[in-house]
């Protein structure tokens, strides 16, 4: 089933319903490597990340700003080489580890004040803007993760 989550309680609700022993994971990554990339996610936009791609490549994808925000994360956007060392997951993460440190940056960034780095590929984002970016991220990387009912 393809997640889409609506706000971020919703989301929260789901990462916390998730459990080392009552999931199933599709996909290449396990629920800690998700969880690892999506943590870096929510801490990169709190803590500003390096650019992701060069200027010319920023430009054209900045068009799509209000896709990513507003309905779909592109799947085939790949993670830039120059912040791969922050996002990408290493194979022997922890499934508890990551969890808390995704619940812990999700916290952080609800209660972030003030204004937000740009974000390394699609620049500047309001508020709205980077929370409506987390949805349609953690919405792709969840859908990969089945909860056994």
């Amino acid at each position: 089933m393809k997640q889409h989550f609506r706000t971020i309680d919703e989301l929260l609700t789901f990462v916390e319903r998730v459990h080392v022993k009552n999931h199933q994971t599709l996909g290449r990554w396990t629920a800690a490597q998700n969880f690892f990339h999506l943590a870096a996610a929510f801490e990169g936009s709190i803590q500003e990340l390096p650019k992701g791609y060069p200027k010319f490549v920023r430009l054209l994808v900045r068009p799509l700003r209000s896709i990513v925000t507003s309905y779909r994360f592109p799947p085939w956007l790949p993670i830039p080489a120059s912040i791969r060392s922050r996002l990408e997951p290493p194979k022997d993460v922890r499934f508890d580890e990551q969890r808390s440190r995704l619940i812990k940056a999700i916290h952080a960034f609800t209660s972030h004040i003030g204004k937000h780095p740009p974000h390394p590929v699609l620049g500047e984002l309001t508020r709205d803007e980077w929370i409506g970016f987390h949805l349609r991220h953690t919405s792709h990387h969840l859908s990969f993760i089945r909860i056994d009912e």
